[in-house]
């Protein structure tokens, strides 16, 4: 009888890897490696998966609007959204005129997430009515 065993970890070092493979030692074992490329910036991961975002490995909780913003922002990195398309993007439907919810997303968002949310780094205002993500520079 085949049996599959699917193991998913954040294993930067690989002591996990190693650690699994060493108790298997004597079996028959194939390995696949499969990449999966984490949306990440500084000290932030996303996990789209589990709509889940960890900062310096502890985990972030955001609500569903303010997870689909940022998932949209770091997926289009680079790019500028209006405000009308962020809040599409989180809760698919057209934006009411006057309301602030995606200024006040995109505060608690760096409340959560920037260095220093007076001064963002990550996520920038353009032209007063737009934002973007702007990835740190790779070292």
């Amino acid at each position: 009888m085949e049996e599959i065993i699917v193991v998913r970890a954040v294993d930067s070092d690989g002591t996990i890897f190693q650690t699994i493979m060493a108790a298997l030692h004597d079996k028959s074992v194939q390995t696949v490696e499969v990449s999966s490329s984490i949306p990440s910036f500084g000290d932030v991961e996303l996990y789209p998966a589990f709509r889940r975002v960890l900062k310096a490995g502890k985990e972030i909780h955001l609500n569903y609007g303010e997870y689909s913003m940022l998932y949209c922002l770091v997926k289009h990195s680079g790019r500028v959204f209006t405000k009308d398309q962020l809040y599409a993007s989180a809760w698919d439907s057209k934006r009411y005129f006057g309301s602030n919810t995606v200024e006040n997303t995109i505060c608690r968002l760096r409340k959560k997430l920037e260095p220093d949310p007076r001064h963002p780094i990550y996520i920038k205002k353009i032209i007063q009515v737009e934002y973007k993500f702007v990835p740190p520079e790779k070292v």
